[in-house]
């Protein structure tokens, strides 16, 4: 005899089959009219959907799509999402083969897809299925019960769906053992374990046939209602994340913020830059925003939430989504939805971005939102204000006096013995100090230190005798026309110069100058300091360092490590001269946790809740660390205020410097 899944729907009546067609008719309505819903909100104002880089795409798509590589981050949840996930791909390729032959192959041509064998693959498959999706179903409710993240939202709407995902694997197995009993199907044994282990106790119950019809309704209803309503529900992530947002990821890299186009003709015809409504967004950031998983792993490692501001990043993308339900596209954002210290407590350290298994875009969206405050010049702080106007008449965010580098670059060719680039010269690289070292005191011996190290193993270098901004404070706080102004500036000032490599101590100018200044038609081959010296390191010509005998730990900044994935660099310069008495902070690599001082927090503070600086410089003193190594000028700022007599915080080329002398051991 041979045997097929539909041996089972001898059970099947009319009425039931009518209700299925029925069902999946309305159903089919609901969905594609929350699809077509979604699409005229993403698409508002005109703008379309275009495909560049197919290949590029589908691979984003498979890579983070299709197989999860950022779930997996975090171990338990990713696990959790595993096996649901995959259990649910299982049972719809069942669901989908069932149909086949029910509504198709059987019906029409009398062909039966499974039988003997591959049936019984096909029963021990989808049992397996279900068991996966239940565990995980299961390991969810128990992380909201016992282990929920700070940030994660445990709402009445989130677990009625894990409920009714677990009734409907429930019922399906109901089913199944159903049938089994019915039909004494002794035959299947091991490849139907869950139905086997269960048909004792249904197979002497009476008037079974309704029991059947009965659940079998439940199990239908609740199946197309969960997909007609998906796209009114935080599982449209599953379309809106899982396919689409994977597959439109931006193909520049997160590093790269992108720059407004034409943004001299929108201030000439008296518009304002920026985002200011969600009609100023593109497409793709709406998509974001319906992307959302609610899975807070953005606000969980949020700086600004953890120390107690108002932004958490998941909050801000399903506020700008509720706003797209309640069809309010052309009111200004700030301050009427969203409170303006949500939008300038971000510290733009990415972590958010890192961790979104939806490829979301947090700090791009406020970046925009930035720019069109600064725009209007309003809901801004004063310091921000001041930012500007410095940067405007001094070059620098700080209002320092240009006359008080002229100085310092006398002191460093006097005790380094550096050049001052000339026109003429060909040169291995160009030294871009940037306005801390150049200005800020507690940054001058970064610069100092460098340069003996460097001219002191035959490199050729120079510093500029005069710098601007890079403009990477005026881009990070949103005064884009300041930062078009200084590229165009710097641009000038370094087409003077004849050098192989623009060298850096400062991550955000490396990120700037490598990933944003190519927008604007400058090209050049950035190095950061961190991996100058390690390659000297290697190559041998850094002579006469010494060994420290003490521990040290160190901070991955956030626009080296995290934007920019530098991290052995540092620690190998580092490993140098204390060896394995490198310490490392819970948080570091990807995980590290802000300074404080991105984002333009350098120059101005949110006054609400814990200081961000005084909670990393807390985890770094808890290792027991003598020393704590930076490799950014702004750490070094952030973190030495914070410091006091607990630990020193040192840049790594002072720790090499500094190994030179008497201090060693």
């Amino acid at each position: 005899m041979s045997h097929n899944i539909y041996i089972e729907h001898f059970l099947y009546v009319e009425e039931i089959e009518l209700l299925v067609y029925i069902s999946l008719i309305l159903g089919t309505v609901i969905f594609l009219y929350g699809i077509w819903r979604a699409y005229n909100r993403w698409t508002y104002g005109g703008e379309r959907p275009s495909i560049d880089n197919l290949g590029l795409r589908i691979n984003n798509f498979i890579k983070y799509g299709l197989l999860q590589k950022k779930v997996l981050y975090r171990p338990y949840e990713g696990v959790m999402h595993l096996l649901i996930y995959i259990g649910f791909i299982i049972l719809l390729i069942g669901t989908v083969l069932r149909a086949l032959e029910a509504d198709l192959t059987l019906k029409l041509f009398g062909i039966r897809l499974l039988t003997d064998g591959p049936y019984l693959l096909f029963k021990l498959a989808l049992n397996i299925a279900g068991i996966l999706a239940i565990i995980g179903i299961l390991m969810a409710f128990a992380r909201r019960i016992f282990f929920k993240s700070r940030y994660l939202p445990n709402d009445v709407e989130d677990n009625l769906i894990l409920f009714i995902l677990l009734v409907i694997l429930s019922t399906g197995y109901v089913l199944d053992t159903i049938s089994t009993a019915a039909y004494r199907m002794d035959w299947i044994n091991g490849w139907d374990p869950v139905g086997i282990t269960l048909v004792k106790y249904f197979s002497s119950l009476p008037d079974i046939q309704f029991i059947y019809k009965t659940i079998w309704a439940i199990h239908l209803l609740l199946a197309v209602f969960m997909v007609a309503y998906l796209p009114y529900t935080k599982l449209f992530h599953i379309i809106a994340g899982g396919v689409l947002n994977t597959f439109f990821a931006r193909t520049y890299a997160p590093q790269e913020f992108q720059p407004i186009p034409d943004i001299d003709e929108v201030v000439e015809k008296g518009g304002t830059p920026g985002a200011g409504k969600l009609m100023d967004f593109s497409w793709k950031q709406r998509l974001d925003y319906d992307a959302c998983i609610k899975c807070a792993r953005c606000t969980d490692n949020c700086p600004a939430a953890l120390s107690g501001k108002p932004l958490s990043p998941m909050d801000l993308m399903l506020s700008l989504r509720r706003l797209m339900d309640r069809g309010i596209f052309d009111d200004e954002l700030v301050p009427k939805y969203i409170e303006d210290d949500v939008i300038w407590s971000c510290v733009t350290c990415g972590a958010c971005v890192y961790q979104c298994p939806m490829l979301i875009h947090h700090v791009e969206s406020i970046v925009d939102i930035r720019r069109y405050l600064l725009g209007k010049g309003e809901e801004v702080p004063e310091e921000v204000l001041q930012v500007s106007y410095n940067l405007m008449r001094y070059g620098n965010p700080m209002g320092s006096n240009p006359a008080d580098r002229e100085q310092f670059i006398q002191e460093l060719v006097d005790e380094t013995g550096v050049e001052i680039a000339e026109g003429g010269k060909k040169y291995d690289y160009i030294y871009w100090m940037g306005c801390q070292t150049s200005y800020d005191p507690a940054d001058k011996t970064i610069a100092k230190s460098l340069l003996k190290l460097l001219v002191s193993s035959g490199l050729k270098v120079a510093v500029l005798p005069e710098e601007n901004c890079c403009g990477e404070p005026a881009r990070r706080i949103g005064d884009e026309l300041m930062f078009k102004e200084l590229v165009n500036m710097n641009k000038e000032l370094l087409g003077r110069y004849s050098f192989d490599k623009l060298l850096v101590n400062c991550p955000h100018g490396y990120n700037v100058f490598k990933y944003e200044y190519p927008y604007f038609g400058v090209e050049l081959d950035v190095v950061h300091h961190s991996q100058l010296l390690a390659e000297l390191i290697s190559k041998g010509q850094l002579t006469g360092l010494n060994s420290f005998d003490e521990n040290v730990t160190y901070h991955d900044p956030c626009y080296l490590g995290r934007w920019n994935n530098v991290y052995e660099e540092p620690r190998e310069v580092i490993k140098k001269v204390v060896g394995d008495k490198l310490i490392e902070m819970n948080r570091s690599r990807e995980q590290s946790f802000c300074c404080g001082g991105g984002g333009g927090h350098l120059f101005f503070e949110i006054k609400r809740g814990e200081r961000i600086s005084r909670m990393r410089t807390d985890e770094a003193i808890s290792t027991g660390a003598k020393r704590l190594c930076v490799a950014c000028p702004f750490c070094k700022i952030m973190l030495k205020s914070e410091a006091g007599d607990d630990i020193e915080v040192i840049d790594i080329a002072e720790l090499l410097d500094r190994s030179r002398s008497q201090d060693a051991e």
